[in-house]
């Protein structure tokens, strides 16, 4: 009896060594920086799939971002999305980039009671969607823009362009004098030093830019709406939707990794001594990515241009500063400024 006990003893022992052994075997896996490990990687997993987000198609966003004026002319062979408010002399607007034809609303609404307001969504933005060639230099947009007057039959009208919009805007009116009445630029690039954005270098960078057709955090688009606005209290869920969901138009962020790979995009600033059209510069006084510092550049080699800064005012004039905007611009386009 005593020997079968020590032996259920000793195999009791035995089992619980291996209990022991096994116990300790699966802490050494579940170790703290294993446990790090995973947590890291269920984080990434987690992140890539709240991200992940097919494109939406045209049809679908068209139904929900139209205006009751919108319309789609065939330019360059694509349909670009106009709207086209009111009578009068012409007056067309072209936004920046990340933007579309709804930074105008605003300026729209106040200027069609007077003038025929024509807003375009330019080539890789908004609902007009990507070009059909996958040109987006300077030079294509401003050829873009020849065709889209040529299609309007414009003969004489005032050109406004903000950022993007304002660059095409300059160097349009450097090469065609005789078509404008007057010339309104705000926030306009060109004398800024070069400089390549970290979001641009990640859309240059082979593989990286691949992951972006598919991957689009909002938190990126509210990152960059709460830089081109002074007061972060004006981006709100409703703008950053459709910032976000008109980025997701197909076509539109392989656009975006295609106008990043163009090397050089700016035409010579040196070309704005040209300009010859009465000139109005609009800028913001707390533009965080083009100083005001560049509105007196713009001022100074624009001979007989009038310039305007506003305070507490981003990147956007039109969009944050609608009212004191639109009306220094009625004021200029009838001679009271």
């Amino acid at each position: 009896m005593e020997d079968n006990s020590e032996k259920n003893a000793s195999t009791s022992r035995q089992r619980s060594i291996k209990r022991i052994a096994t116990a300790k075997k699966w802490l050494r896996r579940f170790s703290i920086s294993r446990l790090i490990r995973w947590a890291i990687y269920l984080f990434l997993l987690t992140w890539i799939y709240r991200n992940w987000h097919n494109d939406v198609p045209p049809q679908q966003l068209v139904r929900k971002h139209a205006f009751p004026d919108s319309r789609f002319i065939s330019v360059d062979g694509m349909d670009v999305h106009c709207r086209i408010s009111g009578k009068g002399e012409p007056v067309l607007l072209l936004h920046d980039a990340q933007s579309s034809l709804h930074t105008w609303a605003g300026w729209t609404d106040s200027l069609s009671r007077k003038y025929m307001v024509v807003s375009v969504d330019l080539p890789g933005f908004g609902l007009t969607g990507p070009h059909p060639r996958g040109s987006y230099s300077a030079f294509a947009y401003a050829s873009f823009l020849d065709s889209l007057v040529v299609k309007l039959d414009l003969k004489k009208f005032c050109l406004v362009g903000n950022g993007l919009g304002a660059q095409i805007a300059w160097f349009y009116a450097a090469d065609h004098p005789g078509r404008l009445s007057k010339l309104i630029l705000l926030d306009a690039p060109g004398f800024e030093p070069k400089s390549t954005p970290w979001i641009v270098w990640l859309a240059r960078t082979p593989m990286l830019n691949g992951i972006m057709l598919k991957i689009t955090p909002r938190a990126f688009i509210r990152i960059m709406l709460q830089e081109v606005f002074a007061d972060d209290a004006l981006v709100t869920e409703p703008l950053l939707q459709r910032h976000f969901e008109l980025l997701l138009r197909t076509g539109n962020r392989q656009a975006f990794i295609d106008r990043a790979s163009v090397s050089e995009n700016r035409p010579p600033v040196d070309i704005v001594e040209r300009i010859s059209t009465p000139t109005l510069i609009l800028w913001g006084a707390e533009d965080a990515r083009l100083s005001p510092e560049f509105a007196y550049e713009f001022h100074r080699h624009i001979q007989g241009s009038l310039l305007r800064i506003y305070s507490h005012t981003g990147h956007w004039p039109q969009e944050e500063t609608p009212v004191q905007t639109v009306q220094d611009v009625q004021a200029f386009l009838e001679g009271r400024f």
